[in-house]
């Protein structure tokens, strides 16, 4: 029973480890940043954008009610987006599904392409999906962990549909 388990939760990160990865356009894209306002503290490093927020740079979109980004110089480090819930989706390829992933707090740490969605986090991908407080997806080492594994305290919930019957 165990070894099933595992081929199934093999499956799914394998579905989603790929489509997790951008467009290879998506980098070059221009960014482009909606929201009612913008904060920028040159002490701190940070840009503080609040209301109806959203961010576009290719196929990726994220929506959240307030999005702060960190600097390191001119070079955005860590964005941390929190809503109710801040929402993301991306397309790995032109002929693949859209990948979408909420949480309560979404992190991207742009350097190390670390993605950890937390509180009620959900990520999702031709109506299968992973559900737990909290989500990390290491876009680099192509790595996803859930619940305990990912320093979480809630059970995972994995729903995987066969091909063809979603």
């Amino acid at each position: 029973m165990l070894h099933i388990k595992r081929l199934i939760l093999l499956a799914l990160v394998l579905n989603f480890s790929p489509a997790l990865m951008a467009l290879p356009t998506d980098k070059d894209a221009p960014v482009e940043i909606e929201a009612d306002s913008a904060d920028i503290d040159g002490k701190t490093n940070t840009t503080t954008y609040r209301g109806k927020v959203r961010i576009r740079q290719g196929s990726m979109e994220l929506r959240a009610d307030k999005v702060v980004i960190k600097f390191q110089g001119r070079k955005p480090s860590i964005l941390t987006a929190t809503g109710n819930p801040a929402r993301f989706r991306q397309q790995a390829a032109k002929d693949k599904d859209w990948v979408t992933g909420q949480g309560k707090t979404i992190v991207y740490r742009i350097d190390s392409e670390e993605l950890v969605l937390t509180g009620d986090a959900v990520l999702t991908q031709n109506d299968d999906s992973f559900r737990s407080d909290r989500i990390v997806y290491d876009r680099v080492k192509a790595r996803l962990k859930a619940g305990a594994a990912a320093k979480g305290s809630e059970r995972v919930k994995v729903i995987i549909h066969p091909e063809g019957n979603p």
